[in-house]
């Protein structure tokens, strides 16, 4: 696949490019969106090839080494499309003994845009803490330690042929690369609701981590002020606020300092969009194009996808030698 870019005449074949993992545990505590209650988690290192894993450090009782092997087990969920169980206002997993943990699409976006593969992820609680409602307090925690190289080879999941997803008028689609040495991932993301603060509005990127460090990890979620009480009178929702959220109602930004920046509605959309692609556990090389996107149709994507493997097959990531790229251009 990489046999037009090593025949390059002058040029070095392409340096592989490694997994990653956390270079030390990061901690943090914040509200559960859901439950409202204080929840904490901790960000552990992880081997090679290990996978992004959560465990419910919370359900942890036994104390002998022999039954905690065992229930470690028990109350560890490892991400992937078929642990999704629930997308009501956030994304959901759960093993196949039950165990669950709720709300894992922002942090999963955030180990998408810094190119984590691999991560334990201890949380003391039902859900991952909502934070500010965005990624970015997840991201800056993980840089304050810094990433860890491994030995392995870090592989992505090139998209083959069309995959396509449809709720009415919405819909997402995975389609290849125009060209075979395209390693990129371009996403077109547009969202179109009826109230004027947030009105059609679109994201056109490729994705990379500087661009989601810069323009996406910062988007927070959102919401209507009509629907605060109903997700209330459900259970839900009960730690958001405006410290976490924004509340829009009739043309307006309720948040004392309005919006981040503009576009930051279609930028979480986006945000929420690369987290739960990541259930894949890998990057995506491919065209991702998206009409009103929601937990509901990324995971159902993410689903069809792996349930087509002749859709898509594994390539170890390289990095391009400068030189190689300024001669292209």
């Amino acid at each position: 696949m990489f046999d037009q870019l090593d025949s390059m005449a002058g040029y070095q074949a392409a340096k592989a490019v490694c997994e990653k993992t956390v270079r030390a545990c990061v901690s943090l505590t914040g509200v559960g969106l859901h439950t409202g209650a204080s929840v904490s988690l901790t960000i552990h290192p992880a081997a090679a090839r290990s996978g992004i894993l959560f465990r419910r450090a919370d359900l942890l009782t036994s104390g002998s080494a022999e039954k905690q092997s065992v229930e470690l087990e028990k109350i560890t969920i490892a991400v992937h499309p078929q642990a999704v169980i629930r997308t009501s206002l956030g994304t959901s997993l759960a093993n196949e003994h039950g165990v669950f943990v709720n709300t894992v699409e922002h942090l999963l976006s955030a180990f998408a845009g810094m190119g984590i593969d691999n991560a334990l992820v201890e949380v003391h609680g039902p859900e991952v803490p909502i934070m500010d409602g965005s990624a970015e307090p997840f991201i800056k925690a993980i840089e304050a330690v810094g990433l860890r190289e491994l030995s392995a080879p870090r592989q992505a999941l090139r998209i083959l042929k069309k995959i396509a997803v449809k709720d009415g008028d919405r819909w997402i689609y995975l389609t290849p690369n125009a060209a075979a040495t395209d390693s990129q991932c371009h996403l077109d993301v547009l969202v179109d609701f009826e109230d004027p603060s947030i009105g059609r509005q679109q994201a056109v990127f490729d994705f990379s981590p500087s661009h989601f460090r810069q323009s996406i990890a910062q988007a927070r979620t959102f919401c209507h002020a009509s629907d605060v009480a109903l997700m209330h009178e459900r259970g839900l929702a009960l730690g958001g606020s405006m410290d976490n959220a924004i509340v829009v109602d009739k043309g307006q930004v309720l948040n004392e300092g309005g919006l981040r920046f503009d576009g930051e509605f279609v930028m979480h959309k986006a945000l929420d969009l690369i987290g739960d692609l990541y259930l894949l556990g890998r990057p995506l090389i491919g065209q991702v194009t998206a009409y009103k996107p929601g937990h509901d149709l990324n995971t159902r994507l993410v689903k069809a996808l792996v349930a087509q493997p002749d859709a898509w097959v594994l390539e170890d990531l390289r990095e391009i030698p400068a030189e190689a790229m300024q001669a292209e251009a």
